[in-house]
């Protein structure tokens, strides 16, 4: 497909390192001649530069054969100008992040009056999911499938842990329809099969339906967070405030600078706002820091998050959440140390690709409703639909072999959950989760042998 991306920041970046590694045709955008050098020539793409809004400049990246137009520079207003310009230029589809929560209303959402295809609000998805972990303490990362009928939760397995020494057969008799799907065990991700051993250490991806996950993650640790701190008063704590404002959780935020923190006392009345430094070891001591059962180190430098929660760590803090945009440092920390990292440029991205791969294979035969990346990358999660033409359809799940690192998880039938055994069918209409260490994934053809 021919996809033309405004802004070469680092959400603009990683999708087009997403892009390029699935052969689409991708034109890159962006005002800075530097930063636009750097990209195109690391990622092998063709780079224009100038202003996304400008339409000599559309007209000179060919937008009127363009499959998909997607503006994320780091102005919504540019990104939007851009979008509504490229649509009446030909553009077939438009996607644009929009941060501001200025045009978070329900009526700039529900109405959709300007015809995007689809808005993007990387710091709104990461408050979801960080507002997603708190309800789920015991869980480093929770993801949902299927309108939320399907949930894979991340659980670490301790010295104490009820799971450490099961064997995967015992783990299925003892749960039942609860399924480990992957482990991550020494750097390395496996899917198991029923003779592998739950170990100490071991990060454990697990899947089941809503009720029976909820009860599996209260049998490993039934702790329920009554109090978080927030350090950081950004757009993310924006959010993730207006999510929790209306839950028993007792909240309170530190920021560093006077202004952000008088914005946030007048938008959030009822909730603390202290000015401090959030980072500092004596700030954090003084508002007793050690009695909260979750902080969220939500600052705009992610070297600051990292070294605060790693102090937060040796206090004991249970649910310790972390905001890290360079995925970069992921590969020289030892993120094993981090209860939960939420990285919102990869969540965005994977929100966006889900968009891209839907279009893909809007003709084919099954289409892809979802997918996320979990263990920093190294795993697909993937949600396809089952259509008629699908050469799989009413075959029994043994009979079709599907590669090595791919495992079928659940499959949902006329809206309910089955965790299917070799002698079950891939049905029509089916909607099939499936996880997988392949990468770049858009039709479920690609998953068979």
């Amino acid at each position: 497909m021919k996809i033309i991306v405004v802004g070469g920041g680092k959400v603009g970046t990683a999708l087009c390192r997403s892009l390029v590694e699935e052969k689409h045709d991708v034109t890159l955008i962006e005002e800075k001649e530097e930063v636009l050098g750097r990209v195109s020539r690391r990622l092998d793409i063709m780079g224009i530069v100038g202003n996304g809004a400008n339409y000599k400049i559309l007209e000179q990246a060919d937008v009127q054969h363009c499959d998909i137009f997607v503006a994320i520079s780091d102005q919504d207003e540019v990104n939007m100008i851009s979008a509504v310009l490229a649509k009446k230029m030909g553009a077939k589809e438009t996607i644009v992040r929009v941060r501001n929560p200025e045009y978070s209303n329900a009526y700039f959402k529900d109405n959709n009056f300007l015809g995007f295809s689809m808005v993007v609000n990387p710091e709104l998805l990461a408050a979801r999911y960080i507002a997603n972990s708190v309800d789920f303490p015991g869980a480093l990362s929770v993801e949902h499938f299927v309108n939320g009928r399907i949930m894979l939760m991340e659980f670490k397995i301790t010295e104490k842990s009820r799971l450490c020494d099961l064997s995967l057969d015992q783990f299925r008799r003892k749960f039942g329809n609860i399924l480990v799907c992957a482990i991550k065990r020494d750097g390395q991700v496996i899917i198991p099969d029923g003779d592998d051993q739950l170990l100490t250490g071991d990060k454990i991806y697990v899947t089941g339906d809503r009720i029976e996950m909820i009860l599996f993650h209260n049998f490993v640790k039934s702790k329920v967070i009554k109090n978080m701190m927030i350090i950081g008063a950004g757009r993310i704590t924006y959010y993730l405030l207006n999510l929790l404002r209306n839950t028993k959780i007792k909240l309170k935020v530190i920021e560093i600078t006077e202004k952000r923190s008088q914005y946030f006392s007048q938008e959030f009345p009822e909730i603390p706002i202290v000015l401090g430094d959030g980072t500092a070891k004596n700030i954090l001591v003084e508002e007793g820091v050690e009695n909260y059962d979750a902080v969220a180190t939500l600052t705009g430098v992610d070297e600051e998050n990292i070294i605060s929660s790693m102090f937060l760590d040796t206090l004991g803090i249970e649910k310790n959440i972390t905001k890290v945009n360079r995925t970069s440092l992921l590969e020289i920390i030892d993120t094993d140390g981090f209860s939960s990292i939420v990285t919102p440029k990869s969540i965005a991205v994977d929100s966006m690709m889900h968009f891209i791969r839907g279009r893909v294979n809007a003709q084919e035969s099954s289409s892809l409703d979802a997918v996320h990346h979990i263990a920093n990358g190294k795993i697909e999660t993937l949600q396809f639909e089952i259509r008629e033409k699908n050469k799989i359809a009413g075959k029994h799940l043994a009979d079709v072999q599907l590669k090595k690192g791919v495992l079928v998880a659940a499959i949902i039938r006329k809206g309910k959950p089955l965790f299917p055994t070799g002698q079950d069918t891939y049905e029509v209409g089916d909607k099939i989760v499936v996880v997988t260490l392949l990468t770049n994934i858009t039709d479920i053809y690609d998953l068979l042998k």
